[in-house]
């Protein structure tokens, strides 16, 4: 089965935004800029602050891409495993999965040592990027199993020493509260989404009760503050967060889209959706155009928290595209039933709760940013389809394709490089006071230089997997 070109595009698109937004300028940029609730210029958290903005949107966007990513996967293994032991190999590959995801949460973070002072940590910094290929890199089918198992031991065995340096050399603290926050999250989110997609993989209308379950679950937990109070403890808080539940309202939609996009690409020009529904016709470009206004409502008015004005096109503009989609876009067609469905409960929920935030998670946020990556990826399919060769599309879908690397390359790799060669000088030169936007160009070429350098990994057939 061919990759989907366009969930790479948009997943790399989405690791660009969370790269990139956590190196911007610091606190004097406009407030759009930065995550609403840590608004400049000392980026103090305040949860009472309503709104998001379009670094609000990025997290969902790949959580999304991983619930899509689910269907093609499990199928896959599906496809290959005996009925027998159909369940018992899934559920074990699952688990594999979830525990690699969670040790790569800290082995990331502990083997960076690129705070500390001097050269040295920053040489070691890049070993223990290099030393994650043993574990993560995909050797192939034809690689010898036991050459395989040495190396991934050999691997484990040398980051351990690596960690060690690092505590006693440069005083990283080893601790189990010491993890990569996202990656940490995304490992539980896979780890109940691939689940849940296994057990009602031919049953939709389960998945749907569940996932109406989980949405009662979350407003119960939301309005008797139980996020809050348990993060509070110390002892649970290492390995449990209810946003991992909250978070499963994108996930689980995304795994629709994801049985949708499964179907669709196991026929003949199934990677190519522009084709399957007759072209580029000027229904079509209506379709798209109307989709491309919605999106770009949905982020003045979420961010101007315009709830009222929301709802109402909220419910107008998804059922003209759906409308729409009857004659432009008929390969689409259950695809844009479930955004508009996402779209109309979000602007009632957010409606509901009176505002709208990433942290804390409303129920309004991620129904909405569900609906807004779907009506995203519909989009990127016609992208795809007029520029596959291009070499926008070549960096992020390949830099997508291997997001585990992207995720991590820029801190553990490409700035401790600077450092040791001096390039660091060069990134850091101090732009003339008043033109903070000459910072944001630099943080988005050296961005664009980690996913490219990804990108050609990925050409080479380079991989990291969990």
């Amino acid at each position: 089965m061919k990759r989907y070109l366009s969930l790479d595009l948009l997943r790399g698109l989405s690791i660009f935004g969370m790269v990139f937004s956590a190196i911007i300028p610091y606190g004097v940029l406009p407030a759009w800029m930065y995550h609403i609730q840590n608004p400049p210029p000392g980026h103090a958290f305040d949860g009472s602050v309503s709104g998001i903005g379009w670094v609000d949107l990025v997290f969902p966007v790949f959580i999304f891409c991983m619930g899509v990513a689910i269907p093609l996967a499990g199928r896959r293994k599906l496809a290959f495993a005996h009925n027998g032991t159909i369940t018992s190999l899934y559920v074990k590959e699952t688990l594999e999965r979830f525990g690699m995801l969670w040790l790569f949460s800290y082995l990331y973070i502990f083997l960076n040592f690129s705070t500390s002072p001097g050269w040295w940590p920053q040489f070691f910094t890049i070993i223990g990027f290099l030393l994650l290929f043993p574990l993560y890199y995909i050797y192939g089918k034809t690689f010898p199993a036991k050459r395989r198992t040495i190396l991934r031991v050999s691997g484990l065995v040398a980051i351990a020493a690596l960690i060690a340096v690092g505590h006693f050399a440069f005083g990283e603290v080893i601790s189990i509260y010491r993890s990569g926050i996202i990656i940490f999250l995304l490992a539980f989110l896979y780890l109940f989404g691939a689940l849940v997609w296994y057990f009602t993989r031919d049953n939709l209308r389960a998945r749907f009760w569940v996932f109406a379950g989980l949405v009662v679950f979350s407003a119960l937990a939301m309005f008797f503050d139980l996020q809050p109070k348990l993060y509070a403890v110390r002892e649970i808080r290492w390995f449990f967060n209810m946003e991992y539940f909250y978070f499963l309202m994108i996930l689980i939609p995304a795994t629709y889209v994801g049985d949708l996009v499964q179907k669709r690409i196991s026929m003949d020009f199934g990677e190519d959706p522009v084709k399957q529904t007759g072209g580029i016709t000027p229904s079509y470009l209506l379709s798209l155009g109307a989709v491309l206004v919605y999106l770009a409502w949905l982020m003045v008015a979420l961010y101007r928290n315009m709830f009222l004005a929301n709802l109402i096109v909220s419910i107008v503009l998804p059922l003209v595209i759906h409308q729409l989609s009857k004659v432009g876009m008929t390969v689409y067609k259950k695809e844009i039933q479930a955004a508009t469905l996402l779209a109309i409960s979000g602007a009632l929920a957010i409606y509901a709760e009176g505002s709208v935030s990433k942290s804390p998670c409303t129920i309004g946020y991620c129904l909405t940013t569900a609906a807004f990556s779907t009506y995203l990826l519909i989009m990127l399919d016609f992208v795809v389809h007029k520029s596959r060769n291009s070499y926008f599309v070549r960096i992020f879908a390949g830099a997508g394709s291997n997001p585990l690397m992207s995720y991590v390359a820029f801190g553990s790799f490409v700035m401790p490089l600077f450092k040791i060669t001096g390039l660091v000088y060069i990134y850091n030169i101090a732009y003339p006071a008043g033109y903070p936007w000459i910072g944001v160009l630099r943080a988005a070429l050296v961005v664009l230089l980690t996913m490219a350098l990804v990108a050609r990994l990925s050409e080479k057939k380079i991989f990291w997997r969990a």
